[in-house]
């Protein structure tokens, strides 16, 4: 497997982000660290990933890629909202169902075996200095751990037979959004899940992580190929938020927790659950799932809920 470029960018889409810290529960200002990258207006955060969304897609029809940002998924662990999907204006019929298609030759460059008994989802995880988060101390081979521990949760469910594969990451700068925002990242798609990790974006409003799900398009229409009454995935892609202390020793805010729900999204798992913001400052969930839409605490362990969600996508994977 060699890293493919799906498009070529004449000149990367910049933007003017303003610097601001996004709540007390940030360690610091994101303008006085230079290891952060700059963040997003302390806006709704739903509103921002709109806007990068559409800017990502702009850039990408104009480059004559097969595929564009249909929509992302965000969780939030700090302040008083949960997370949310933003969806992309390029989505015309807002259909948020969108799974990876059994051999698909569109995918042939980095998802295998193409021709196999089953057909791997891959993985890949940015090893360059995006893999250190800012705060909290961890390096990259702690954070590499977790991540990967998480993947091997949702591999060991007995309802599907999926593997999940690592794919080399070349040392390349992981991050197709960040790339066109000129925050770091590269064109390339390296694996079905992409993790471009910490320091590309700084996202607004408590958001801990974020999963963008990218679609293949035919004539600007989203397609599906294999006629199921989904639209068919091209890639995802999980940024985590660098202006948190990170952690994987049990204490807020864990990598492997925030991993594992963003894995679901990449699984094509979307949030579950309601949260209730009581009068007292408490979060309450009914019914508890690792893809609650707010993180709580520590959880490394799935929910029947979690099981129920991803049996139902993948039992009976590779014939959906």
């Amino acid at each position: 497997m060699t890293p493919r470029r799906l498009f070529t960018v004449a000149g990367a889409a910049t933007l003017a982000l303003a610097l601001a810290a996004c709540g007390s529960d940030r360690p610091t200002d994101p303008a006085a660290d230079p290891g952060l990258a700059p963040s997003f207006s302390a806006g709704d955060p739903g509103d921002e990933l709109v806007s990068m969304m559409d800017a990502v897609n702009a850039q990408l029809a104009a480059e004559g890629a097969n595929y564009r940002a249909a929509f992302a998924e965000y969780v939030t662990g700090s302040g008083d909202e949960a997370g949310a999907v933003a969806i992309s204006k390029d989505l015309g019929n807002k259909q948020l169902g969108f799974d990876f298609v059994p051999n698909d030759p569109r995918r042939a460059g980095w998802s295998g075996p193409a021709g196999g008994p089953d057909d791997d989802i891959t993985y890949a995880i940015d090893q360059t200095g995006d893999a250190v988060p800012v705060f909290g101390g961890l390096n990259g081979a702690q954070t590499t751990a977790a991540i990967v521990a998480a993947h091997g949760t949702w591999e060991a469910l007995q309802c599907s037979n999926l593997p999940q594969t690592a794919n080399p990451d070349f040392g390349i700068d992981i991050g197709v959004v960040a790339f066109i925002f000129g925050l770091g990242g590269s064109p390339f798609v390296l694996a079905d899940v992409q993790h471009a990790r910490w320091r590309d974006i700084n996202f607004a409003g408590g958001i801990l992580g974020a999963t963008f799900t990218f679609g293949f398009t035919s004539g600007g229409q989203f397609t599906d190929v294999d006629n199921n009454g989904k639209l068919d995935a091209a890639f995802r892609e999980i940024y985590y938020d660098p202006s948190f202390n990170w952690a994987n020793n049990g204490a807020n805010f864990d990598v492997e927790t925030v991993a594992l729900h963003e894995i679901g999204h990449g699984l094509s798992q979307a949030h579950f659950g309601n949260i209730f913001f009581t009068n007292n400052g408490s979060v309450k969930r009914a019914p508890a799932a690792v893809m609650n839409p707010f993180i709580f605490g520590v959880d490394r362990v799935l929910y029947g809920t979690d099981d129920g969600g991803h049996c139902s996508n993948w039992a009976q994977w590779p014939n959906n």
